[in-house]
């Protein structure tokens, strides 16, 4: 939340959103494709529904990207990601 729409002691949050947090999503592929681009591969690990812009989506994307948790494929100045690598990612983090 930015600091225009907390309230002055920083906790609560003014009513009104504002459009900082209204960024739409696309719509979410009824079946995604092997090859995804960051926008898809954040709405496959559904972080479309845990409060994440498309923005932040890719930075954390880029952040478990650069931990090492999975890695993505560049070609044609472009990030992509598989789909394997992603299932893969979601295994490693399912808990036994």
């Amino acid at each position: 939340m930015c600091e225009q729409h907390t309230s002055h002691d920083g906790n609560q949050p003014k009513s009104a959103p504002c459009q900082c947090e209204t960024v739409d999503w696309p719509l979410r592929p009824e079946i995604f494709a092997e090859l995804l681009t960051p926008i898809e591969a954040a709405q496959y690990l559904r972080l479309d529904e845990t409060g994440h812009t498309p923005k932040s989506a890719v930075r954390t994307l880029n952040y478990w990207r650069y931990k090492g948790q999975f890695k993505a494929t560049k070609f044609a100045r472009r990030v992509w990601y598989r789909k394997a690598e992603l299932d893969e990612f979601l295994k490693v983090k399912t808990e036994d």
